[in-house]
């Protein structure tokens, strides 16, 4: 099937543009492939997290603009109704700042839509390659990145949670 020239699959994440460059992709997500495959580009919206509050993206703003380079499945990853999850890989990536792109009261993280739409022009992308992995810069995790992120994955605020290192 032919991609539509700005045809987009939208996903509203919490992942940073740092994860993002890392796995040159974005993923978890359930949807239909067969959906994806007429879509050119992805556009990853800003789920606010404690986690990504560093980058200082607004909540619902577009952020990042990617060229779709192929879908991943992760088979042992599926939702609770057995659905499979994807990572969508990028090729070439452009860095955005379109607030609230994301419409409010969508339950669904995964939405379609095409980048004009949501007021952004793909031939005024500036577009760059997608980092290697070994070229992808992957410094030391901080104490405090740590509590952040242990805190998130279990529901507690980060002055709730300890760490020891003994060596």
């Amino acid at each position: 099937m032919a991609k539509d020239d700005d045809a987009a699959i939208v996903v509203f994440t919490s992942e940073s543009k740092q994860e993002i460059l890392r796995k040159s992709g974005t993923g978890d997500w359930v949807f239909n492939p067969n959906s994806v495959d007429r879509c050119r580009y992805v556009v990853c919206c800003r789920k606010a997290d404690w986690k990504n509050r560093a980058d200082g993206i607004a909540h619902r703003a577009a952020f990042l603009v990617g060229r779709i380079a192929g879908l991943t499945r992760f088979d042992e990853s599926r939702n609770a109704r057995g659905q499979a999850r994807f990572l969508i890989g990028i090729s070439d990536y452009a860095e955005v700042n379109r607030l609230e792109a994301w419409r409010e009261n969508v339950r669904n993280p995964v939405a379609y839509g095409a980048l004009k739409a949501l007021g952004l022009e793909p031939r005024k992308l500036a577009f760059k390659p997608m980092p290697s992995p070994s070229t992808a810069v992957e410094r030391p995790l901080t104490i405090a990145e740590a509590k952040r992120a242990l805190a998130a994955t279990f529901g507690v605020t980060p002055e709730d949670v300890e760490i020891i290192i003994r060596g």
